[in-house]
């Protein structure tokens, strides 16, 4: 039974149930129900106001009462809710920070409820346009893209798998002459987040203390022991995946506290919330950046919040770390990006840049499911009461996981790099996908499509292998639907479409990898098998192992986006024609105003992005305080 359904189940039977003398639990489960409720009733994005007249109410809102503020963050994920933090550290400097989204509540901590949150208003719940060579599995082509609307951003609804990414991501960064990014300058940074209580860490490269709690889920089946014993046959090591070792199988390293979710929010804002200069303003959609014509100088930006445009004006810095995604679209919005596009828009150009271009994500493909005979692989005995007494009490049991057991780093064949650097990564999970279509709404899967792979393994257990391709050569873009802040903006991944099919090669070698894995004595004593129910369209016969020609089909029907979006602000010294910020974050041809998160990011990193967003956060602060202190000190003088 996977973490999702016991949470389910839980949930009807506690809403008939009283469990005495737990009334902790009583109190939780009726806070719970109340959650799920709003979220079945908040509105959506696409029922908030259009502001069909906004110039008119732009003048209007100038015309009030304008806010001041030293510096205006928007966007609290993981680098915003950082440098809200770190800036306000600074008793005289007022901060004001922008959420589109709302506040966590119960539903978002619990682990296991992470599928679920990509279809509720915690997130932006966004589509791709239609795809022609990946996500073909999913209706109209069009590959889901969650984003977080929350305060916490992604951290508020990811899987919360935590991975700093290969010391070589860093050094490619610098080596395209950003050195303050190559990763001997960022790696103190990644000791300074974090408050590291997982097992089996290589102790000299992590640090206790810093805002970001590190640990294992609380709960695991013998399905992660059994592969790392199948991997050591393979001659795969057991290692720290964030130490000194990077190819080989580790356990899954989390930001949770004692069970629960701990969003960048819970790490930086809980305690920062309490300075009376940061002020946080939820439900609050940044609409334009404010930009003087004359003087090309950022001073404050508008939003709505209550139906009501506000204008918010900064006298030092506005600093946009609303994701890659919407920092783009902001930027156009606000008459930053391609003149050509934006001409075509009738938006007046601020700064001629490549704002959207240079768009990178991980896909992954979900089609490797394994059907496991013995289930004392996969069982976890665990009650409905007993789960949620778990979870409340101790902070233990399946609602603390999302059934993420293993995560693997690999080289395939298909590297054309000599040095150890991994090109796939492997995500072990006890989930087959076989609960249900509506379980799939997150990944926009089409139902013949479950009905062919999936709903055959209804009933039985097993577990996949997501194999996730890290550096993809396939390039894509965000591009504005229209010059209404309201109307979602156009995102094409693009995924899997180089022209030698470079990134297909990648992701079948990491498939081969992953089938090796079913061969091992470790796994054969549980008659496991690989699921031979094939994707429509790409049938090849009814015995058999599935062949490399099944497979690349298979890669693009089940591809899905992993949502780890980067470059769509690219960082980039001066002569590079699609740089749209400096070392130093700061947006081109436009003063007062950066960029802080995962949009500036020149090159894929190897794993989530959760870290490099932090380390972002961390190094804009101080960078934003050197040049701000300095500047005091030298007016002092």
């Amino acid at each position: 039974m996977t973490p999702q359904l016991v949470l389910v189940l839980c949930i009807s039977v506690m809403g008939t149930k009283a469990f005495t003398p737990f009334q902790v639990v009583d109190d939780y489960v009726s806070e719970f129900q109340n959650d799920l409720l709003l979220l079945k009733t908040t509105p959506s994005f696409e029922e908030a106001p259009t502001p069909k007249h906004y110039a008119k109410e732009k003048d209007e809102a100038k015309a009030g009462l304008v806010e001041e503020y030293d510096f205006i963050v928007v966007g609290s994920g993981a680098s915003g809710s950082a440098i809200a933090s770190r800036l306000t550290e600074i008793p005289e400097w007022r901060v004001l920070l922008l959420e589109a989204g709302t506040a966590e509540n119960a539903v978002t901590k619990v682990p296991a409820m992470q599928p679920y949150l990509a279809t509720t208003p915690f997130t932006w719940q966004l589509k791709t346009v239609p795809q022609n060579t990946s996500c073909l599995g999913t209706e109209n082509h069009e590959c889901a893209v969650g984003t977080g609307k929350a305060l916490g951003g992604d951290t508020a609804t990811n899987d919360m798998l935590y991975t700093r990414g290969h010391p070589r991501d860093y050094d490619d960064w610098a080596d395209q002459d950003l050195q303050g990014w190559c990763w001997q300058s960022v790696f103190p940074y990644l000791q300074k987040i974090e408050d590291a209580f997982a097992d089996g860490l290589d102790r000299k490269l992590h640090h206790y203390g810093g805002p970001v709690h590190l640990e294992n889920f609380q709960y695991s089946t013998r399905l992660a022991t059994d592969i790392l014993e199948a991997a050591h046959e393979l001659g795969i090591k057991q290692i720290d995946y964030n130490g000194k070792e990077r190819l080989g199988f580790g356990v899954p390293q989390v930001t949770t506290k004692d069970g629960r979710r701990n969003s960048a929010a819970s790490a930086y804002l809980a305690k920062a919330y309490k300075r009376k200069n940061l002020i946080i303003s939820t439900d609050s959609q940044v609409v334009e950046v404010l930009v003087s014509h004359h003087t090309k100088e950022a001073n404050g930006v508008t939003y709505y919040r209550g139906g009501q445009l506000h204008v918010a004006k900064a006298a030092k810095e506005v600093i946009l770390s609303a994701g890659a995604v919407s920092t783009a679209q902001l930027l156009l919005l606000s008459g930053i990006g391609s003149e050509h596009d934006l001409k075509e828009l009738n938006i007046s150009v601020v700064s001629d840049l490549k704002v959207g271009y240079n768009l990178k994500d991980h896909v992954s493909f979900i089609g490797l499911n394994f059907v496991v005979n013995n289930t004392n692989i996969e069982s976890d005995g665990h009650e409905c009461h007993s789960a949620v007494v778990d979870y409340l009490k101790y902070g233990k049991g399946p609602l603390t996981t999302t059934g993420l057991e293993l995560v693997g780093f690999l080289q395939t064949e298909a590297s054309k790099i000599k040095a150890h650097y991994p090109d796939v990564q492997l995500l072990i999970t006890r989930n087959i996908y076989n609960q249900g279509h509506h379980h799939l709404r997150h990944l926009n899967i089409r139902k013949d499509v479950y009905d062919a792979v999936w709903a055959p393994l209804e009933g039985k257990e097993g577990f996949t292998v997501e194999v996730v391709l890290l550096h993809p050569k396939s390039t894509g873009y965000v591009k504005l639907h229209g010059k209404e802040s309201s109307w979602h903006p156009n995102i094409n991944p693009n995924s899997l479409s180089d022209t030698d099919d470079e990134d297909v090669d990648t992701i079948l070698a990491g498939i081969h990898e992953a089938l090796k894995l079913v061969h091992t004595e470790a796994l054969k004593k549980y008659g496991v098998h690989l699921s031979q129910h094939q994707v429509p369209g790409c049938e090849h016969g009814d015995h058999g192992d599935l062949n490399d020609e099944y497979w690349r089909c298979a890669i693009r029907q089940l591809s899905v986006n992993s949502r780890h979006f980067t470059g769509t602000a690219k960082m980039g010294p001066k002569n590079d024609k699609e740089a749209v910020v400096d070392e130093d974050l700061r947006v081109y041809g436009v003063h007062k105003l950066r960029v802080a998160d995962s949009s500036v990011i020149p090159v894929s990193i190897s794993g989530n992005l959760m870290a490099a967003n932090l380390v972002i956060g961390e190094k804009a602060a101080d960078i934003v305080k050197k040049d701000w202190l300095k500047e005091k000190c030298q007016c002092e003088l």
